[in-house]
């Protein structure tokens, strides 16, 4: 009997020996590496945490949130480091959303003949 667990822990130890992987791994270790672009990331990380949870409460964004988002995405987005692990990050997530449509292929082919 197939444990398919076990595939995907398998998977998951393949994932880190992908160059997407370990160039998103390489990424983290330089913003990790520069002080300026950790603490950066740091503020960057709490005040998006901060957005979505007032997303999900529905409660509104204050002015103060909005505009300290603004100036905060402007210094990210001259970060380089930071600006290279976003790029890094998505390349890995693109990767993960390919995998992932491989992994649903046969549910929906279950389905395909009821679509018809």
């Amino acid at each position: 009997m197939v444990n398919i667990y076990d595939n995907a822990n398998q998977l998951a130890k393949d994932l880190q020996e992908t160059p997407e992987f370990k160039d998103l791994q390489a990424a983290v270790k330089a913003v990790m590496d520069d002080q300026e672009s950790a603490d950066l990331f740091k503020q960057m990380d709490a005040l998006q945490t901060k957005i979505i949870n007032a997303q999900q409460t529905g409660a509104p964004l204050s002015e103060d949130d909005q505009k300290a988002y603004q100036e905060l995405n402007k210094k990210v987005q001259d970060n380089k480091n930071i600006v290279k692990l976003l790029q890094s990050e998505q390349v890995v997530y693109k990767l993960l959303d390919d995998v992932q449509k491989t992994f649903t292929n046969p549910i929906n082919d279950l389905y395909a003949d009821l679509r018809k």
